[in-house]
């Protein structure tokens, strides 16, 4: 405010201009916010519990008929799973009271081999017997983008020619009600306790032919998951709703693009074929006449009946056939042939397209290349970066959505294992029953992250080694390896090597220092010196010449 006017305030000097303010959702003279309406506030859960069945049904449809969808959704869980989760048993080896991490170790390289060897087999698995733990794994993901959620059941089934007695069972999402009882905490097939903890489920089972609506605890007396249900959202949800829902949209706008594209086509192909003609018809020079007109006229009428004559006779004699490659058509004087085909107004099909594609793959947590297989103008830098930025949504969606179906799995598995004496452990099965958190601690490795440069990925993973920022633990882990196993591998292949009297291929390609003296180190590096020098003279006599 100026200071000579002290006591004025912008009303006066301004009337009737309101004073701006800095404000969220300030007063907007172009009108657009005033035109959108203003949704309600409601928790997640309610939206979830309105818009499940449209969106999964929807979304079932969308994968079912759109290879564009299902091929998106095969990428997704190819990037998340590949061929399926590896165990690395982490147990705390002082709590759980083993004597020393060297057995520890030995114990948790045991329990991974015995768990592969449960997990390959499905007679052992599955509880129908038809799937690995992979296998289920991947159904279970795919289940996440077609319904929003998994569903899984934890039984103890003794099969003939089956040692173990834990089973896994996959469910369908449809099987959990959508019945809500807010007097018994029942939201949407989902007892809950006063915390909003799962305590149990209200599912239609298939008893004798029949449908039947029972009740299912969510654990046992001891805490063990006997219904796996996995599903990403927010902390008040109760059940998962498909990633689908916020492209649903988009998806019917790329399925009317493509037909209304294909109709336009298939429209420019048809044309029509129209002959323009100064003269006019018998008839409509009739028309065109008054009554009472002299012979004049009348010998006017004769010639134009001849010149209309002589006109039909030509065109009964002349073929015009427009099917007939690289035939010359003659017309009449005065006549010209005039073709006729629809016009398309604009050609903004593969812009548009790209960018629908651009928004599926962002929504569904894949590259735009891999969901369209278009690399037109990708670079090595671009797809690079591409990949680096949708990997930790890669890691997140293992971890969030797949690694809790393996580790409930791998628990029930160990503890069956541990009760029957197949695993031995520290102070039997009571202790386990004690230290279990500590005794099932877990690293679940999967594929390795996707490289548009192989080479230029391993000497990056090399480079890292030498200078100490990384270790063998962290780069094996991002392959998808523990490497300790690697390790043990290599042992075992170098043995085998020099039984053979063959050189060890790791100390000559994989680590060439490893295993040499400093002497040969020093007299490596003076031949590298040697050899380029040697370049340089051939060089510089090159030059000269």
């Amino acid at each position: 405010m100026p200071k000579f006017l002290p006591n004025v305030t912008s009303s006066d000097v301004l009337p009737g201009r309101s004073q701006p303010s800095a404000q969220f959702l300030r007063p907007d003279r172009s009108g657009f916010l005033a035109g959108w309406p203003r949704p309600s506030l409601r928790e997640a859960s309610k939206d979830v519990r309105e818009a499940w069945s449209s969106v999964a049904s929807r979304a079932i449809e969308s994968i079912h008929n759109s290879g564009w969808m299902k091929g998106a959704v095969d990428q997704a869980v190819g990037d998340t799973i590949g061929n399926g989760l590896k165990l690395t048993p982490k147990p705390d080896w002082q709590l759980c009271g083993f004597s020393s991490q060297d057995d520890a170790g030995e114990w948790a390289r045991n329990v991974a081999m015995r768990f592969r060897s449960y997990a390959n087999n499905p007679h052992e698995c599955d509880a129908r017997g038809k799937m690995t733990i992979a296998k289920m794994a991947r159904t279970q993901l795919k289940s996440h983008y077609a319904f929003g959620e998994g569903v899984a059941r934890m039984v103890l089934r003794q099969r003939p020619n089956s040692l173990t007695r834990t089973k896994v069972q996959l469910l369908s999402p449809l099987r959990i009600t959508q019945e809500t009882r807010e007097e018994v905490r029942l939201h949407q097939g989902v007892y809950q306790d006063a915390d909003g903890m799962a305590i149990g489920y209200r599912v239609r089972a298939r008893l004798n032919g029949f449908d039947k609506t029972v009740d299912m605890l969510a654990r046992d007396k001891e805490g063990h998951p006997l219904i796996i249900h996995t599903y990403d959202g927010d902390a008040d949800q109760t059940r998962g709703i498909s990633p689908f829902a916020a492209i649903l949209k988009v998806f019917r706008q790329v399925d009317q693009l493509a037909d209304a594209t294909l109709v336009a086509a298939l429209l420019q192909t048809v044309f029509a074929a129209t002959i323009k003609s100064n003269a006019l018809s018998e008839e409509v020079f009739e028309g065109l006449s008054t009554k009472g007109e002299g012979e004049g006229q009348t010998q006017v009428s004769s010639e134009l009946e001849t010149f209309l004559g002589l006109k039909e006779a030509w065109a009964k004699n002349t073929k015009l056939d427009l099917g007939a490659h690289g035939k010359i058509a003659h017309l009449f004087f005065g006549e010209e042939l005039q073709f006729h085909n629809t016009n398309h107004p604009h050609n903004n099909y593969l812009p548009f397209m790209r960018n629908l594609l651009r928004e599926i793959a962002r929504a569904i947590g894949v590259s735009y290349e891999a969901l369209a297989f278009d690399y037109e103008g990708a670079t090595y830098s671009s797809v690079r970066m591409g990949i680096a930025s949708l990997w930790p949504q890669v890691v997140s969606r293992r971890e969030d959505l797949v690694a809790p179906f393996y580790q409930a799995v791998y628990d029930a598995w160990l503890e069956e294992q541990i009760f029957n004496r197949w695993i031995p452990f520290p102070g039997g099965y009571r202790n386990f029953l004690r230290v279990r958190a500590a005794a099932t601690q877990t690293d679940w490795n999967g594929p390795a992250k996707p490289t548009a440069d192989d080479l230029k990925s391993a000497k990056s993973m090399g480079e890292r080694l030498e200078r100490g920022v990384t270790n063998l633990s962290i780069e094996c882990g991002e392959l998808g390896y523990e490497w300790e196993s690697v390790a043990e591998q290599r042992a075992r292949e170098t043995k085998r090597y020099e039984d053979l009297g063959l050189s060890d291929p790791h100390a000559s390609k994989g680590s060439p220092l490893a295993g040499a003296s400093e002497s040969d180190v020093e007299d490596g590096e003076d031949s590298k010196d040697k050899t380029e020098d040697a370049e340089d003279g051939d060089d510089k006599d090159k030059d000269d010449a």
